[in-house]
C-alpha cells in the first residue's frame, strides 16, 4: 500500500504580503482594527513605520529620511488589509520621485493592470527583505 502526499499548494502573493504582515506587527487584523502605530527598528537601517487607518482595513508602511529639517517618505505604501480572505495588497506607493495609485476610484472597480502587478511584487519583495534586515518580531 502506497501513501499519497499532498500536493504543496503554493500561495498567492496576496496571502504571502498578508502572511508577512501579520508576523510583522504580531498579528495584522488586530492590528489594524485596533488603529495602532508602530515604530520597528534595526541597526544600520531606516527606522521602519506603520500605521492602521483602523476603520477601513489601510495601512500605511513607510521609511522616513531627514532632508533640511523635513522627514520625507521614501518608500511609503498604503496596503488594504483583507482579514476574511487572510490577503492583503498594496494600493499606493510614493517615494522622492513621484506617486502611484493602483485603482482609479474608491470604489476599486476599475484599476491599472500592470500597476497592481508592479506595486504587489514590490511590497512582496520590499516585506521580504525587511525580515532579513531585523525588522520582524
Amino acid at each position: 500500500m502506497t501513501t499519497m502526499k499532498a500536493p504543496k499548494v503554493t500561495k498567492c502573493i496576496y496571502e504571502r504580503i498578508y502572511d508577512r504582515l501579520n508576523r510583522l506587527t504580531g498579528g495584522i487584523n488586530e492590528f489594524v482594527a485596533e488603529h495602532r502605530s508602530l515604530k520597528l527598528q534595526s541597526k544600520g537601517f531606516m527606522d521602519l513605520t506603520i500605521e492602521s487607518f483602523g476603520y477601513n482595513g489601510k495601512l500605511a508602511l513607510t521609511h522616513y529620511y531627514l532632508l533640511n529639517g523635513d522627514l520625507v517618505p521614501d518608500p511609503d505604501m498604503e496596503i488594504l488589509v483583507h482579514p476574511e480572505m487572510k490577503m492583503a495588497e498594496a494600493l499606493t506607493y510614493q517615494d522622492t520621485f513621484g506617486f502611484k495609485t493602483v485603482y482609479l476610484d474608491d470604489d476599486r472597480r476599475q484599476f491599472y493592470p500592470s500597476r497592481k502587478k508592479e506595486l504587489n511584487q514590490f511590497l512582496n519583495t520590499w516585506l521580504n527583505n525587511l525580515q532579513k534586515q531585523g525588522f520582524y518580531k
